[in-house]
């Protein structure tokens, strides 16, 4: 992948099986007296797409932001490319490649599209006023080679033949794939979306998982992807999580998983 970063330990699961690039073990969290998560135990492989599924409280959430970073569980470990980063915060995930996108995308709605993708990349030597002073051609160098990685990010995700336009003028489906581009160009081999299909017109779903499973199948970019509307993305999954109340109640193929009877009556509320 000529621009994320390739390089990492990564976990190894058994011969024949896929690398695991991230894998939770016995993660808790507590709010007061209410079990968030409970022993939550998921992996994820390379170059694969994951579902998280469940019913409103199941702690869906909370897994996504001890996974992140953004809160820190009572117990239990999460392991990426092969380290402990339990206590890591954010932005520390983020340098090792792993970045999470929200519900409703945040770009800078003004700029172009282009200029959204280059203003997520990082280590500018032009913004060191002794280097931009004496040394312009370091970042006059850098800035080329970011524009470069910006378009070819573009391409790979479909929207190079957007790159001039306003942010805030995409559809839905483009500023989720937006978010996307915008991740790759910090350096993430591994994303969270949350609720990718959300706000997306279902015609155009489809189009927007065809880009996913290309960056998954060719740069080997791993998804966890947060959906509530199952029935449009189950097909483009590799393999699904089922919580409720805090656990993970099914795992397996995504179809074996929705027909479960512990996920039925789950999301009936029985």
């Amino acid at each position: 992948m000529a621009y994320a970063n390739q390089e990492h330990e990564g976990l190894q699961t058994p011969q024949g099986m896929e690398e695991v690039i991230l894998e939770t073990v016995n993660l808790i969290k507590r709010f007061g007296g209410i079990t968030a998560l409970n022993k939550v135990n998921i992996k994820l492989r390379k170059g694969k797409i994951t579902l998280l599924i469940g019913p409103n409280g199941s702690g869906k959430t909370t897994l996504v932001n001890v996974i992140s970073g953004f809160i820190k569980p009572d117990g239990g470990k999460v392991i990426f490319k092969g380290r402990d980063i339990t206590l890591l915060p954010p932005h520390e995930r983020v340098k090792m490649g792993l970045v999470r996108t929200f519900q409703i995308p945040r770009p800078f709605p003004n700029l172009t599209v282009l200029e959204n993708v280059l203003a997520a990349a990082e280590g500018n030597p032009g913004e060191n006023p002794y280097i931009a002073g004496v040394y312009k051609g370091a970042w006059i160098n850098y800035e080329r080679k970011a524009l470069e990685k910006a378009l070819s990010i573009l391409d790979w995700v479909g929207l190079i033949a957007k790159w001039d336009d306003k942010a805030g003028d995409l559809s839905g489906g483009q500023l989720k794939l937006l978010e996307i581009a915008r991740a790759i160009m910090k350096g993430a081999d591994t994303i969270i979306m949350d609720e990718p299909a959300a706000g997306v017109n279902p015609r155009l779903v489809t189009d927007l998982f065809q880009k996913i499973i290309k960056l998954a199948r060719e740069q080997h970019v791993t998804f966890l992807i947060i959906e509530h509307r199952i029935g449009l993305v189950a097909k483009y999954m590799d393999y699904a999580y089922a919580m409720n109340m805090g656990e993970v109640i099914a795992e397996g193929k995504p179809d074996d998983v929705l027909n479960n009877p512990l996920v039925l009556e789950s999301y009936l509320g029985g």
